[in-house]
């Protein structure tokens, strides 16, 4: 079993490796990523802009999803071989995601 590395007062913090990167649209219509790899169970996401997140084997955004603020990086739990989608709150941007390992 790995351990987890320590910070300076030995407590430990987890780490994880970032792996593919996506770049999604943020816009008026709902734009999807590329299905997430067979190991992938985390991904990091950042928004250029204010946008609303869907997950799932084909997503759609809309504005009853999940807000996700510009420049935030969030952390999501995922299921392999589903995507992320996302739509604007307010302006256009880009959406980055990592896949983490």
């Amino acid at each position: 079993m790995p351990l987890l590395p320590t910070d300076d007062t030995g407590q430990r913090i987890q780490a994880l490796r970032p792996g593919i990167a996506q770049t999604v649209p943020i816009g008026a219509a709902s734009h999807a990523s590329a299905p997430f790899n067979d190991a992938t169970t985390v991904i990091r996401a950042v928004a250029t802009a204010p946008c609303f997140l869907a997950l799932g084997k084909a997503p759609a955004a809309g504005t009853a999803g999940h807000y996700l603020p510009a420049g935030a990086p969030e952390y999501f739990r995922v299921v392999p071989g589903e995507a992320l989608a996302a739509i604007r709150a307010v302006g256009d941007g880009i959406l980055y995601l990592s896949e983490m390992q």
